[in-house]
């Protein structure tokens, strides 16, 4: 189920990515309207310079990670894969014991 979910929320981080690298301010009044609802006049709030800056920065991250996380999606698609079973002691029936440690760190 999550790995039908990923490529969607790769490309919505992708989407915030572009909003907030190219609409910085845009980005900040977007987010700010949802995260101070319960305030009164959240959009007379202006943001500082280097917040714009930082949103901006933020943005790239959020770009760079989303296409990575939609190309490494890609990838993982592989069918090839083989599935190996590993045996317990129990299964294996050889009478091997392991012995076990009484040192304490």
């Amino acid at each position: 189920m999550i790995r039908r979910l990923l490529p969607l929320s790769y490309a919505w981080m992708v989407g915030q990515g572009l909003l907030a690298v190219f609409l910085p301010r845009q980005a900040i009044k977007l987010n700010a309207k949802f995260l101070l609802a319960g305030y009164e006049n959240p959009g007379d709030l202006e943001p500082k310079d280097w917040y714009v800056r930082a949103t901006r920065i933020a943005g790239v991250g959020m770009l760079v990670t989303g296409l990575t996380g939609l190309l490494a999606g890609d990838l993982d698609t592989d069918e090839d894969v083989e599935t190996v079973e590993i045996e317990s002691e129990d299964e294996r029936g050889d009478g091997h014991q392991v012995a076990e440690s009484d040192e304490s760190v």
